[in-house]
């Protein structure tokens, strides 16, 4: 299955769940969610930016995301809600993830 492409949104609600606290932020169309998270001064997991390593690896338990590049997820790891952060972008509704 395609992942979707980012719809013309505004900014959506993200709540991260990350060693056991969490976070709301905004999340506009235009920035991954690494990008969003260290613009608000979190320290989350990455490494490359570039959808490569994995390290940036979380789960989608509410609302959909599209990613840019992702070369080590494949279809069962999406289908199970996993995504890339360094790569993802929200596509409508609200999002909830955890790590």
């Amino acid at each position: 299955m395609p992942t979707p492409e980012p719809a013309d949104v505004s900014a959506v609600t993200v709540e991260i769940d990350l060693d056991g606290d969490r976070h709301r932020l905004h999340w506009p169309p235009d920035k991954t969610l690494v990008e969003v998270m260290l613009d608000a001064g979190i320290d989350v997991p990455y490494s490359c930016q570039e959808g490569h390593c994995g390290s940036c690896v979380t789960t989608v338990t509410s609302g959909r995301v599209a990613m840019d590049a992702c070369d080590i997820l494949d279809a069962a790891d999406r289908a199970d809600g996993l995504i890339l952060a360094c790569q993802a972008r929200p596509v409508g509704d609200d999002v909830r993830v955890e790590y």
